[in-house]
C-alpha cells in the first residue's frame, strides 16, 4: 500500500498528509511493475512516489528518466533522502540510515546527507530526526499500525519460532496444513478480525478517503481472506513482504527489496541523477507536462480515492501526456477501477496479463492489478 499523488485532495486531507509519514516502505511488487511495465532504456517513467522502494527497484532498468511524484511532502523527503544516501555514504551506512540495520549513529549519518537533499526535503528531516534515530523503516503511519498488531496480539499467540516457520515450507500442501492447524488457529483469527475493523484502518492505519468510494467492505474478512491465499498458494520462502508483516523484518536484505541490496549500491548510485522528486497533485503535473512526454506509469492506488468522475479526468490527463504504445500500472483495492468506456479509444486493458501478474502478487493486500497500453493517435 502505498501513499498517492492525491488528486484535488480535500482540505482536510491535505491538513493530514502535510507533515505526517504515512509510509516508510512499500507494500506493493514491484515484480508486477517490473513485469507489467517492460521499462528499457528509452522509458520515461511517472511513479507515484510512496517511500520510494519501488522508484528505486524500477529504476534498476535503466529507463531515461524517472519522475518520483507524491502529494504528501514526508513522502518526497523520504524519497530525497534515499537518492541523498545512495549519493553520499556507503551501502551499510545507508541501511543504517533508513533503519533496516541496526546502528546508534544514524543522526550522524545523516548530517552528512543533509547537505545534499533540497531545502524542503532537509527542513522536513531536521524536525523529524526522532524517525531517524528510531529508525525510518518501521515509521510509517500503516508500518506502526501493523505492528501494533504483530506486538500486541500475534506475539501473545504464537512464538518466534512457529511465525519463522511459515517461511521454510516449500510446499503447497505443507503450507496448508500449517497454516490451517497453526498458524492461524481460531484465537488468531480472532485478534486478526478485531484489529483490522474498517473503523481501525481508517482511524489508525491508512486514511478515511480511501474508503470514501467503497461499498462497505467487511476489512477485517478481506485482508484475512488475502493473508490466507498468500501463505498457502504462494510460495512463503524469500516473500520478503509477508516477512515484513509477520517479523516486522527482512530476514536476508539480499533476498529482499532489490534497491537495497549490496549488488544494487554502486549501480543506483551512477543512476540517481535520472530521478525528479515533485511534490504536487498528480493532475496538476500531468496539465503541466509537454504531450507525449511520458512511456510508463506506475500509479500506486490512486484510483482508490477517486469519484467515477474524477477517475475519468485523471484518464484523460494521463492519455494526454503519455505517447502511443506506453503503458500505466495500477492497483486495485476496495474500489473497482479500470480506463471508462469514454476512454477506451485512449487505452487498452491487458486483461490476460494483468490477472496472470495479480495471482503471483506477493504483497497480497489488493483485489486486483491493472495494465493498460496507451493507445497511439
Amino acid at each position: 500500500m502505498t501513499a498517492p499523488a492525491f488528486v484535488r485532495a480535500p482540505s482536510a486531507l491535505a491538513t493530514a498528509l502535510a507533515g505526517e509519514l504515512r509510509y516508510s516502505t512499500v507494500w506493493e511488487d514491484h515484480l508486477l511493475l517490473e513485469e507489467g511495465l517492460r521499462i528499457g532504456a528509452d522509458d520515461e517513467l511517472l511513479v507515484v512516489a510512496g517511500a520510494g522502494c519501488n522508484v528505486l527497484n524500477l529504476l534498476l532498468h535503466a529507463p531515461r528518466r524517472i519522475v518520483a511524484i507524491d502529494f504528501n511532502p514526508a513522502q518526497t523527503a523520504l524519497v530525497e533522502l534515499k537518492l541523498a544516501a545512495l549519493r553520499v555514504v556507503s551501502h551499510p551506512e545507508m541501511l543504517v540510515l533508513l533503519g533496516v540495520s541496526a546502528g546508534r549513529n544514524r543522526v550522524a549519518i545523516y548530517e552528512r546527507v543533509r547537505s545534499v537533499l533540497s531545502s524542503a526535503a532537509r527542513d522536513w528531516w531536521d524536525t523529524h530526526l526522532g524517525i531517524i534515530a528510531d529508525g525510518i523503516e518501521g515509521a510509517g503511519r500503516l508500518e506502526r499500525y501493523i505492528a501494533g498488531f504483530r506486538n500486541g496480539h500475534l506475539s501473545r499467540l504464537h512464538s518466534p519460532e512457529i511465525i519463522a516457520a511459515l517461511f521454510e515450507l516449500d510446499s503447497v500442501k505443507a503450507r496448508h496444513r500449517f497454516v490451517e492447524d497453526l498458524l492461524l488457529m481460531p484465537a488468531v483469527e480472532d485478534a486478526f478480525r478485531s484489529y483490522f475493523t474498517r473503523e481501525s484502518l481508517s482511524s489508525r492505519g491508512r486514511s478515511p478517503e480511501q474508503l470514501r468510494y467503497a461499498e462497505k467492505p467487511d476489512v477485517s474478512e478481506w485482508f484475512l481472506r488475502r493473508l490466507r491465499w498468500a501463505c498457502t498458494e504462494l510460495p512463503t520462502r524469500g516473500n520478503f513482504y509477508l516477512e515484513r508483516f509477520f517479523l516486522g523484518h527482512v530476514r536476508d536484505i539480499e533476498a529482499g527489496a532489490p534497491y537495497l541490496r549490496r549488488s544494487a549500491f554502486e549501480r543506483l548510485r551512477a543512476l540517481a541523477s535520472r530521478v525528479e522528486v515533485v511534490t504536487e497533485p498528480l493532475d496538476t503535473y500531468l496539465a503541466s507536462t509537454r504531450d507525449r512526454q511520458l512511456t510508463k506509469a506506475a500509479l500506486s492506488d490512486v484510483f482508490e480515492y477517486l469519484s467515477p468522475l474524477e477517475s475519468e479526468a485523471l484518464f484523460a490527463r494521463l492519455a494526454g501526456a503519455m505517447r502511443g504504445g506506453g503503458r500505466i500500472a495500477y492497483w486495485n483495492l476496495f474500489v473497482p477501477r479500470q480506463s471508462p468506456a469514454t476512454q477506451r479509444h485512449r487505452f487498452r486493458p491487458l486483461d490476460r496479463l494483468s490477472r496472470a501478474l495479480a495471482h503471483r502478487d506477493r504483497a497480497w493486500f489488493y483485489s486486483a492489478f491493472h495494465v493498460e497500453e496507451v493507445c497511439a493517435v
